[in-house]
C-alpha cells in the first residue's frame, strides 16, 4: 500500500506523537453453533480457508484463554466485543454474548483488556424501557479494572444512533439517556462515560451524534468506501486507499474527535444465503499477511500525523478479530495463512 504521508513528514512528527497506541479488534461471537445462518454450508465448504484454527466452533473457555495470549502477544491492547440486548433477562443467556463471559473469566484477563460494543441495529435495539436495565449493566462492566478507559472513563461504543433516535424519539431524549448514563457511572464512583458512535463521515449523520451529545466519531467497517461503481470483484488496495480518504473527512465536518478503523477486508461471500441480502454485495480480492501489514502500518502513520483529529490516547479500531463470514480476520487458519503474522509486523515496524 501507499504511505498516507510523505516519509519526511512522517519522521518529522512521529518523535513527537510517538505515543503507544492502544489497538483494538471487535470481537464477533456467531461462532456457538446456536444460528445456522453464520456458521453456512457455503462458509465451510467453499470458503474452508477462513476456519480457524480451533475449527469453526470458537466459543469456549479454553479457546478464550489462548486468543487472549495470542492478541496481547501480537500487540493488541484490548477486544471490543460486540454486545447485544434482546431482553430485560434474556441477554444474559444470549449466545453471541458468550465469548464476553469466557473472557471476564478467564485466568488472562490481565493481559488484554475490553470494552463493548453495543450492537444495537435490527434484532437488538434498545429504547427508553430498556434504558435502566442495560446502563445497570453497562456500569457493572466498567467498573472492571481490565474495561478499557480513556483519561480514567470507560468508553463505550454504540454501532448505530438511528434506532436509539428513534425509540427515544427526539435526539435531545438520547441526550438524556447519556447524560443519565454519565451521572450514573458517577454515583458508582467512577470518573465518568466516554461514548461513541459508529458512523461514516456524512454530514446529516454527524451532526445527529453531535445533537446527542456524542464524546466520540468512529466505525466498524469502511467497506463501502473502497467499491467501484459496475465493478463486483475491487482490489483490496482500492479499499486502503479510500479509507484513509474517510478518515481524513471527519475533521472536516466535526471537531469531535475521531478513532480510526481499519477495514482488513470484505467478502460476505459465505452469508449470501442469509437475509443479508450479500449474493450481489461486491468483494476485496488480495487479503493476505501482507495486505494487513498495509492496512494497520497506514492507520498507524495517520495516527501519529493526524494527533490533533483523535483521542489524547491514541486508539485504533481493527475490523476484525474473527469475522469469518464477512472476510475480515486476525485468527490463524488450519491452513498456512496466519494473518497475526502481519499485524505483529505492522505494530514492531
Amino acid at each position: 500500500m501507499f504511505i498516507i504521508c510523505g516519509q519526511n513528514l512522517f519522521s518529522q512528527t512521529s518523535q513527537k506523537n510517538n505515543q503507544k497506541i492502544k489497538w483494538g479488534a471487535y470481537y464477533f461471537d456467531g461462532w456457538t453453533g446456536t444460528y445456522p445462518y453464520h456458521i453456512t454450508p457455503e462458509l465451510t465448504k467453499s470458503f474452508s480457508n477462513r476456519e480457524s484454527k480451533w475449527g469453526w466452533i470458537t466459543s469456549s473457555q479454553e479457546i478464550m484463554n489462548e486468543q487472549i495470549d495470542l492478541a496481547s502477544n501480537s500487540g493488541l491492547s484490548f477486544f471490543s466485543f460486540c454486545w447485544y440486548y434482546n431482553g430485560k433477562e434474556k441477554y444474559k443467556n444470549e449466545p453471541l454474548n458468550r465469548s464476553l463471559s469466557f473472557y471476564i473469566n478467564s485466568p488472562n484477563i490481565g493481559k488484554l483488556g475490553y470494552n463493548l460494543l453495543v450492537a444495537n441495529h435490527a434484532g437488538f435495539i434498545i429504547g427508553p424501557d430498556d434504558w435502566s436495565t442495560v446502563c445497570a449493566e453497562w456500569i457493572n462492566q466498567f467498573k472492571s479494572k481490565a474495561y478499557l478507559k480513556i483519561d480514567g472513563k470507560p468508553l463505550i461504543t454504540f454501532f448505530t444512533l438511528n434506532t436509539l433516535v428513534d425509540k427515544f424519539q427526539t435526539e435531545d431524549k438520547v441526550k438524556d439517556a447519556f447524560n443519565q448514563l454519565r451521572r450514573q457511572a458517577i454515583e458508582a464512583g467512577l470518573k465518568g462515560v466516554l461514548i461513541a458512535v459508529a458512523l461514516g463521515p456524512n454530514k446529516k449523520d454527524i451532526s445527529s451524534a453531535e445533537a446527542c451529545g456524542v464524546d466520540i466519531l468512529t466505525g466498524y467497517n469502511y467497506h463501502n468506501a473502497g467499491f467501484v461503481s459496475g465493478k463486483g470483484i475491487v482490489p483490496i488496495e482500492n479499499l486502503q486507499k479510500k479509507e484513509v480518504d474517510v478518515w481524513n473527512q471527519f475533521s472536516k465536518i466535526s471537531s469531535l474527535p475521531y478513532i480510526p478503523v481499519v477495514t482488513l477486508n470484505w467478502d460476505p461471500r459465505p452469508w449470501a444465503s442469509t437475509s443479508k441480502g450479500y449474493s450481489d454485495s461486491p468483494y476485496f480480492t488480495g487479503f493476505s499477511e501482507n495486505s494487513i501489514y498495509n492496512s494497520v502500518f497506514a492507520c498507524k502513520n495517520w495516527l501519529q500525523v493526524n494527533s490533533n483529529s483523535t483521542m489524547k490516547e491514541k486508539i485504533g479500531f481493527i475490523y476484525a478479530w474473527n469475522e469469518y463470514g464477512e472476510g475480515a480476520y486476525l485468527t490463524p487458519t488450519k491452513s498456512s495463512f496466519n494473518p497475526l503474522k502481519g499485524l505483529k509486523k505492522a505494530l514492531k515496524n
